[in-house]
């Protein structure tokens, strides 16, 4: 059996113990504040930065609209042929392509890729 002497020694080094894990548990506290606070001025910055990105889109896609808008109403555009201009080249190849017209892999040769 334990003298009140010795209970009185085990109950300090536990109060002794305790006290070191509280302190321990305050600091780690007080580093995940310095963390979330970090961490939520970051995440303000983003968030910014989104609103921005989303307020740019949102510019260009009306003046595309409105670019589009006007050339509509031009007569006869769509009727224009362009000839032998790198644009019109790319555009009859994207066009074609769309229409199922697109080189197939097995067409491709070693020859084809080496040019």
């Amino acid at each position: 059996m334990m003298s009140t002497l010795d209970k009185v020694q085990l109950l300090e080094q536990r109060i002794i113990k305790a006290t070191v894990l509280i302190h321990n548990l305050e600091k780690k506290v007080d580093e995940l504040n310095d963390e979330v606070e970090v961490l939520t001025v970051h995440n303000e910055e983003l968030q910014k930065y989104a609103d921005s990105f989303s307020a740019d889109s949102k510019l260009i896609e009306d003046s595309i609209s409105k670019a589009l808008e006007q050339l509509a109403t031009i007569e006869g555009l769509d009727d224009v042929e362009l000839f032998d201009t790198p644009a019109a080249l790319e555009l009859e190849t994207a066009e074609q392509f769309t229409l199922g017209g697109g080189v197939q892999v097995d067409e491709v040769s070693l020859d084809d890729l080496v040019r």
